[in-house]
């Protein structure tokens, strides 16, 4: 249920809004009856990247200021029309597009009205050279057509039946004004990105906060009850923890044992109203090719042998694990990118879970001897990556628990501390030789998902290299036959699982603590990469 809360007319001198934008949390009334001015502040994890070019950025965070073509229904996560689009359509075959833009969507600063003209110039920018868009590849393949000044065609070259995935939580596209680019460049984007949302972008310091101010009688009528929005970057979850007790934040993103902490202190956590993201542990390399270099003779993966990459998994405790990481409300995941909501799934896969990734150490103790590890291999270091990302605090615990376990079992490993950014440079280069944690956030179609993840369709850079996945993965993009594609993704997601690619974890909830003495409520559904979203509904007290 969506919280609602009467808020006192603004006003406020001068004096005090310096004081909000130097940080300072204000509340209360003022004389006349009048509230004084609110500066919302919510801590998370430093971002990947930190830029409001948002398609240079990995897509973990979007800018409150922009919008997207699609939006989603805070309670239900259901795509609606609150964010650009008013209404769209497709034919027969999911190979074109038509969408129909708010007539009355305007930009901020006075940068005129959004048209089909600003949505073909944001999708060119998206696509350029210097994009680091997940799934952004597929977008070069697609002819954008402004129709009307309301109207804008999109043609792909294979069927998209799940196209609006891509306009909607995921945000592949954001909207920036062509006006603003005609008369200030990429520099009035970089400096301030004017935006159609119901905030307006006033200014950021790289590495640590980025600020937005409340945009008044929002042309969709969503404008927040508060004044200003702040993210601080804050890596040490302590740190943000220690904020909101101070009333130095409104909300933060904490790991699950200082949620705890904070629940136990009085502070409230809040979830997210659907299933906002599925985590994992990936192995990176082409160790599913039996063409790939990497695998041959030096066997630097140790995980290119099955043997070791089923001992992995039966190594693992996850209910233990994911009591630690998540508590209660989470689920094991058979498969990674497969979900119960979308094609595909496996009922069979799911059933079948515990008997074949279910914790056994004597399993693992016969596996890795068939193997013969460690001694048959040149390098039998397991490289596993702890880092932290904006929405997921809790990576960092994952991989020194999977350390713990992988230890019990004889298995050695590496433990390699890099941020975000550093691993996805790796990724992209072709050069990365380790297990990282891995979030599929929001949960995408699982035909967008596997092909990102597993196949050389959507997303080369994290391929297998199994033939048989990339086969199935050509195919899929041809087809248009939804019984055909649900049996061709069980069929995908039943080889990733009989092969262990992976180390699946669990499908959760986006969480976020709030301070209990200043926050009344927040409905998001977790439809978005870091998971939060829906700023302008935050409710004080």
């Amino acid at each position: 249920m969506t919280l609602t809360l009467s808020h006192l007319t603004r006003g406020a001198t001068r004096a005090v809004t310096a004081a909000l934008l130097a940080g300072t949390i204000l509340s209360g009334a003022v004389a006349g009856g009048a509230r004084a001015q609110e500066t919302v502040v919510v801590a998370v994890s430093p971002l990947g990247a930190d830029s409001n070019l948002y398609w240079t950025t990995t897509g973990a965070f979007i800018l409150p200021s922009l919008q997207t073509l699609v939006g989603q229904n805070p309670e239900t996560g259901k795509y609606d029309n609150s964010q650009l689009a008013e209404s769209w359509e497709h034919n027969e075959d999911f190979t074109s597009w038509t969408f129909r833009l708010h007539p009355e969507a305007r930009f901020n600063d006075d940068w005129g009205p959004v048209t089909a003209a600003d949505v073909v110039h944001s999708f060119n920018l998206h696509i350029g050279d210097d994009a680091k868009l997940s799934g952004i590849s597929k977008f070069r393949e697609i002819t954008v057509t402004a129709l009307d000044d309301h109207t804008v065609r999109f043609d792909i070259p294979s069927p998209e039946p799940d196209f609006l995935f891509s306009h909607a939580g995921r945000g592949s596209l954001a909207i920036y004004s062509k006006a603003q680019f005609d008369a200030e460049g990429l520099e009035g984007y970089e400096t301030a990105p004017a935006g159609s949302g119901p905030f307006k972008y006033e200014g950021r310091e790289t590495g640590q906060s980025v600020t937005f101010s409340a945009v008044e009688d929002h042309w969709s009528g969503a404008s927040p009850a508060y004044d200003q929005l702040e993210f601080r970057w804050v890596s040490e979850p302590s740190t943000r923890l220690a904020m909101l007790s101070a009333g130095e934040a409104h909300a933060v993103t904490l790991p699950r044992d200082l949620q705890d902490d904070a629940a136990e202190a009085g502070q409230t956590v809040l979830v997210s109203s659907e299933g906002a993201m599925q985590t994992t542990m990936l192995f990176t390399g082409q160790f599913l090719n039996p063409e790939a270099e990497e695998n041959r003779d030096a066997r630097s993966y140790a995980w290119a042998d099955q043997r070791v990459r089923e001992a992995m998994n039966r190594a693992l405790d996850r209910d233990a694990i994911l009591e630690a990481l998540y508590g209660e409300g989470v689920r094991k995941l058979p498969v990674y990118t497969m979900d119960p909501r979308f094609p595909g799934y496996s009922e069979d896969l799911e059933a079948r879970f515990d008997e074949a990734y279910g914790y056994d150490p004597e399993r693992v103790a016969e596996l890795l001897a068939e193997a013969g590890y460690p001694d048959k291999f040149e390098n039998p270091k397991i490289p596993l990556v702890v880092t932290s990302l904006a929405g997921n605090p809790e990576f960092a615990q994952m991989a020194e628990l999977v350390q713990a376990y992988f230890d019990i079992a004889g298995i050695q490993t590496e433990m390699r501390e890099q941020d975000w950014a550093t691993g996805n440079t790796a990724i992209r280069g072709f050069s990365a030789d380790f297990v990282t944690p891995m979030r599929n956030a929001p949960v995408r179609p699982s035909a967008l998902g596997v092909q990102i993840f597993f196949t050389s369709e959507a997303s080369p850079h994290l391929d297998v290299g199994d033939p048989e996945l990339n086969k199935l993965g050509a195919d899929l993009v041809a087809e248009t036959d939804p019984e055909t594609r649900d049996a061709m993704l069980e069929q995908m997601f039943t080889r990733i699982f009989d092969s262990y690619a992976h180390l699946p974890m669990a499908t959760v909830p986006a969480s976020v603590v709030v301070n209990s003495d200043l926050v009344e409520g927040w409905t998001f559904p977790g439809s978005t990469s870091s998971g939060l979203s829906h700023f302008e509904l935050i409710d004080l007290k």
